[in-house]
């Protein structure tokens, strides 16, 4: 899903993208440095069910040729280990 959403996001000229997820989700956090997101700052208390602080996460500039690359080399691993699949973008 992430794959799509970045080729999504690129297809629509999207200059960066931001997420959060839980401090605790270090799982979640490995996968999103993965894909080339970087930790910028915590909002605390975000989540509401128990007041867990959230990890704000960003991207560089995904037309920039190193994050390309990178993601290019994620996306090639992905398809290697999984297998490739068809992505569907609607792009309107």
């Amino acid at each position: 899903m992430l794959i799509c959403l970045i080729e999504l996001a690129s297809a629509k000229h999207t200059r960066i993208m931001t997420l959060e997820a839980r401090v605790s989700n270090q799982v979640a956090q490995n996968l999103y440095y993965k894909f080339g997101f970087d930790k910028l700052g915590v909002r605390k208390a975000y989540y509401l069910d128990n007041k867990e602080d959230a990890v704000i996460m960003s991207t560089e500039y995904i037309g920039s040729p190193s994050f390309k690359e990178k993601f290019t080399q994620v996306k090639q691993a992905y398809d290697k280990k999984i297998g490739p699949f068809t992505r569907v973008l609607s792009v309107s």
